[in-house]
């Protein structure tokens, strides 16, 4: 029977702001456990200011449900979010506790049940309970409406980090976000919703050089990593890093763009090729839909390599309207800038990136090379200067000491922002200069600055993760890290990284799983190799970490992995072999550069714990980066408490302050 205009009249709706509570797992629990664990879930639940402001000014109903319940708040939308992470902050100290949670804003009305109980229904709630059932535990997840409400207040918008559209209950479609800060929430893309994309994505595949000079790929190479780093500024464009992009590089399958669009999570793809035949070029691109193949644009640009930088800003430009995002002011300029107007030192310039990738001595010798011929015939190419400075910066502590590196890194850093104060990658240069300089205070106030500039900047919270976790912040650290891994999930460094924090937190079994997710990503990483020495080293299985160090040996000058090899050997008790290594070290440093704290992990692991600290104490004097881990690395507990290192630790952190 349908209900006459005065019955449905008399059901009276208004907006209510949810909060959507779960015990992940309830089920499973055994019975005595889902009692114990849901009157903890209440007891923290009533805890939070939030719950007790709003209920003590009569703004609160509350619905329970078997395996947790929902909060409607009728104050603020601001309310379910700040109790969400009041509840966050309590549940860390209940790890038992595996709880999600979901919000959004929506019509409610207090009903009678069958049971003659005052209840609570609507749409609000039920979509912030669909909302909530796609997140895992951990997860803090907004429909697009309350995220919508957030953005407009400042000190919300760094924790708002799109996911897409999912399919819920029913088939009906919702858009969600993931809430979290850098120590509540989780930051991991939820597994129920694999295939969602944010509605604004695009990965800028490889362009292809059709070059019949194969040593023109730097220019293809090139143009797609400009394309991606000026996609990457637009406000509300999702774009993967690119590394992620470039691990498509040659594939060309039949499902190609899908898989891209599932394993980047986007909904277009742009590809593209390059064509230069003397000073002509010729350029293709096309803005591809990944669920149906569909051209959404494409365009063939024609003329001389003086025209590549007018190409590379029109094919930006005409992304961006058929994608049909609207450009602020500020947005749009940034859009149409062009780093320089001299299209040989652009050539330079990118010849200098396409040789920093090797990530060789003799790649960055090159790339030096170039990008002071770049500067020469454009003195004020600022991004020529990032160059010099991040060259500078990996060669510290690997080929060159990094006082001398730290000291030239930032003298670029600084003359790159002197030239352009807007430009999030010099911000982020500085950052590094600052911090291998021990000047954490203001390493810290350049990387939120190169973040603002360009929230999608992976490597900005990658780096700044590796400094978080230097100074004990290591929740911090591991939240940055997941933030740089959403933006480029291929990225096998950034993968093995995490699984570096996870190891100076102690949580080694957590860090060879994340190891082992890493080497299936990218077989041939050295790095996660070497990490997997570190945490076996530490759960006491020597001969595994030995084998894994030997497995990670880094062909490149500096010798700083051998440390934790000549470790592993003194600690095993073969002397002999540890004693061995020092001598080749010796020997080395005789001939090259060599990281003074390979000695001193060395001396640690034969317990000579006075030729230890006299090594770290140079590499102090060195600004070398391992100082950064003196507080968390186990390797230091055998002399943690010595007061040489103590005094050690004291000065770094006294100058990380």
């Amino acid at each position: 029977m349908n209900p006459t205009p005065s019955q449905s009249s008399d059901v009276k709706f208004e907006i209510g702001h949810v909060l959507f509570i779960d015990v992940v797992g309830y089920s499973k629990l055994l019975i005595n456990e889902q009692s114990e664990q849901i009157q903890k879930l209440k007891e923290i639940v009533r805890g939070t200011e939030q719950f007790r402001l709003a209920e003590a000014e009569g703004k609160l109903l509350r619905l329970p449900t078997g395996d947790g319940g929902a909060l409607v708040f009728r104050n603020s939308p601001e309310a379910p979010v700040l109790c969400a992470l009041e509840i966050s902050k309590a549940l860390k100290s209940h790890p038992e506790l595996r709880v999600r949670m979901g919000i959004h804003s929506g019509p409610v009305n207090e009903v009678t049940d069958l049971n003659a109980q005052a209840n609570i229904a609507g749409a609000g709630i039920n979509i912030a309970q669909r909302v909530m059932d796609c997140g895992d535990a951990g997860h803090i997840l907004l429909s697009r409406r309350v995220a919508d409400d957030l953005k407009h207040y400042a000190r919300w918008r760094p924790y708002l980090h799109e996911i897409g559209e999912c399919k819920v209950k029913h088939g009906e479609i919702i858009s969600l976000v993931n809430f979290y800060t850098e120590e509540l929430g989780n930051p991991q893309r939820p597994q129920n919703i694999s295939g969602a994309a944010p509605a604004k994505s695009v990965a800028v595949l490889p362009f292809v050089n059709m070059s019949a000079d194969k040593h023109d790929e730097y220019l293809s190479d090139g143009m797609t990593e400009e394309l991606i780093n000026a996609l990457a500024r637009i406000p509300g464009l999702r774009v993967p890093g690119r590394t992620s992009c470039f691990a498509f590089k040659g594939k060309s399958e039949t499902d190609i763009f899908r898989r891209v669009g599932d394993q980047l999570h986007v909904n277009t793809v742009l590809e593209g090729s390059v064509r230069k035949a003397g000073d002509k070029l010729r350029i293709t691109a096309q803005l591809i839909n990944v669920s149906d193949g569909y051209h959404l644009w494409s365009k063939d640009y024609d003329g001389d390599t003086n025209d590549i930088l007018n190409f590379q800003s029109n094919v930006a430009q005409r992304v961006v309207e058929a994608l049909q995002i609207k450009l602020g002011v500020e947005a749009a300029r940034a859009l149409a800038k062009k780093s320089t107007e001299n299209p040989e030192a652009h050539r330079l310039y990118l010849l200098g990136r396409y040789e920093f990738g090797k990530y060789s001595e003799a790649g960055w010798t090159s790339s030096i090379r170039y990008y002071e011929q770049a500067l020469k015939l454009d003195p004020n190419y600022a991004l020529a200067y990032c160059g010099l400075a991040d060259t500078y910066a990996y060669m510290g502590g690997v080929v060159m000491p990094s006082k001398e590196a730290v000291a030239k890194e930032k003298a670029f850093a600084q003359k790159a922002l002197e030239l352009d104060p807007e430009l999030p990658e010099a911000h982020l240069s500085l950052a590094c200069a600052l911090g291998g300089a021990f000047d954490w205070r203001n390493a810290q106030i350049e990387f939120d600055r190169a973040i603002e500039l360009n929230p999608n900047l992976a490597w900005a919270y990658e780096i700044y993760a590796w400094f978080l976790g230097g100074v004990g912040r290591l929740d911090e650290a591991i939240a940055k890290d997941k933030k740089a891994i959403e933006l480029d999930p291929l990225n096998s460094f950034f993968q093995s990284a995490l699984a570096y924090f996870l190891y100076h937190a102690r949580r080694y079994d957590d860090a060879i799983v994340q190891i082992k997710k890493t080497l299936e990503l990218d077989s041939a990483s050295t790095l996660g190799r070497h990490f997997l020495g570190c945490c076996l080293l530490w759960k006491g299985e020597t001969a595994g970490a030995i084998a894994e160090f030997q497995r990670s040996k880094i062909v490149v000058t500096g010798a700083w992995y051998q440390g934790l090899l000549g470790y592993a050997y003194a600690i095993s008790g073969d002397r002999p072999k540890a004693e061995q290594m020092l001598r080749e070290l010796e020997e080395m440093a005789k001939r090259q550069y060599v990281n003074t704290t390979a000695f001193a992990s060395i001396y640690l692991g034969l317990g000579e714990k006075e030729k230890a600290l006299d090594w770290l104490d140079k590499s102090y004097q060195d600004q070398e980066s391992a100082c950064w881990y003196l507080t968390v690395d186990p390797i230091y507990d055998s002399v943690r408490n010595e007061p040489r290192f103590q005094a050690l630790v004291q000065k770094v952190s006294g100058e990380k302050k």
